[in-house]
């Protein structure tokens, strides 16, 4: 057998490769660093602007072809320039607007269930979108997924481009930013609704409460009912017929939480679960059909498809409409939030 055979030392091997990791790191290095200046050089030129030429950059930055080569290409799918054919190179039109995201699972949307809210939202979203457009030095990009409700996690290929130097900011609608063990994935400035993240925009369940209490007051409500879509727990801090409680309580208005009710989940023969709309007309033709001095004289109704079954079934009854629908026809105040809890 061969000696030098006998005698191979795995250093051999390791040597070579700790060689070419240090190689790659220099050759990374330089790219970004050529990338960087030739940014600085994208903002003094301006939008629109055409490059010297390869050769006169290679001299101007004191590099080789090679990594302005790998630097330029690097910068032209981050939208800092683009290349016209037998004309050069030439800096992006969009270098100096602000890039914002929009990401919507439109599943808030498509559903047969769904609450017009979503779509009202999307309708209110494109038009500002489109008054800033006029005005202000931005530009938005708008994303649009179907995900069962949940919400989930942003998909990985969009966390990618969210993360891109290219992007400003991002508005998340129906997804967490966060992933399911509460780890951040987007370290850029966004904001949150109907799903988890740094920066959330929720439903301030307690100024509600306090609203409702108001108008119940103004209308001389004395039997005030409180229907939610799911049961709710009037001594739990989690739940908001806990904060109307207080609120009626606060304005010295009686209480009978017998009148609190929720919609419980009702099923047909055919197997179908009744809507949300279906059960609440069904509570509606059930809590108006008792004797006149069962009935409320004013209801808080929490869901808006709740409400709208409610008022199917009752909207022939005007004197009675003004009083439970004055709330539910108002605005419902947002708060901010930094915690990682859902926003619904």
């Amino acid at each position: 057998m061969d000696v030098s055979i006998k005698s191979f030392d795995e250093n051999d091997l390791q040597i070579p490769k700790q060689r070419r990791s240090e190689q790659f790191r220099r050759v990374n290095a330089k790219v970004a660093d050529v990338s960087e200046r030739l940014r600085v050089l994208a903002s003094d030129l301006g939008p629109g602007s055409r490059l010297p030429t390869i050769r006169e950059l290679c001299s101007l930055l004191n590099t080789s072809s090679a990594t302005l080569t790998t630097a330029l290409d690097l910068l032209e799918n981050e939208q800092i320039f683009y290349r016209k054919a037998r004309h050069g190179i030439f800096v992006s039109d969009i270098l100096l607007k602000r890039s914002i995201h929009i990401v919507f699972n439109i599943s808030l949307i498509a559903s047969n269930a769904a609450s017009p809210f979503w779509s009202l939202l999307w309708g209110k979203l494109a038009q500002i979108v489109e008054q800033r457009a006029k005005v202000e030095n931005e530009y938005t990009s708008f994303h649009f997924l179907s995900r069962p409700l949940g919400p989930h996690q942003l998909p990985d290929e969009l966390i990618t481009l969210l993360n891109a130097p290219t992007v400003d900011g991002c508005l998340i609608i129906g997804f967490n930013s966060h992933s399911d063990d509460h780890v951040p994935l987007l370290p850029k400035p966004h904001v949150v609704f109907a799903g988890g993240g740094d920066w959330m925009v929720k439903h301030d369940v307690i100024m509600s409460a306090r609203l409702a209490a108001d108008v119940m007051v103004r209308k001389n409500c004395q039997r005030i009912g409180y229907w939610s879509a799911a049961a709710e727990d009037i001594d739990s801090e989690f739940d908001q017929a806990h904060f109307f409680n207080q609120a009626l309580q606060q304005q010295h208005l009686p209480v009978d939480h017998s009148l609190f009710r929720y919609i419980p989940q009702v099923s047909i023969p055919m197997h179908r679960t009744l809507s949300l709309q279906e059960r609440g007309y069904l509570l509606a033709k059930e809590v108006f059909g008792s004797p006149q001095g069962e009935r409320p004289d004013g209801i808080y109704i929490t869901d808006d498809l709740v409400a709208d079954g409610h008022w199917w079934r009752l909207k022939n009854w005007e004197y009675t409409l003004v009083k439970m629908f004055s709330l539910f026809l108002s605005r419902m105040p947002i708060r901010r939030s930094s915690s990682g809890v859902p926003g619904i």
